[in-house]
């Protein structure tokens, strides 16, 4: 796998999370006109959080980084 499908599977896995948490914790919310931002802060967090903890689990895990990020090598440029 060449740097740059490596580099945006690293990239776009986590905000796939991100996305499915923040829709997650949306359910069976009714939060009116607040829902939409707070919905968005929640998904880059979440996404943020993702990556991070794949990157922490992965320097003792490899493996279990592959898994969570789609490729345990980091892309090089």
């Amino acid at each position: 796998m060449n740097n740059t499908v490596t580099a945006y599977i690293r990239t776009y896995a986590p905000l796939l999370a991100g996305f499915v948490i923040g829709q997650a914790a949306n359910v069976g919310l009714d939060l009116g006109t607040a829902e939409e931002p707070l919905v968005a802060v929640i998904t880059v967090t979440a996404g943020a959080a993702y990556y991070a903890l794949a990157r922490l689990v992965g320097r003792r895990y490899p493996k279990v980084e592959a898994v969570m990020l789609g490729s345990s090598k980091t892309p090089s440029y």
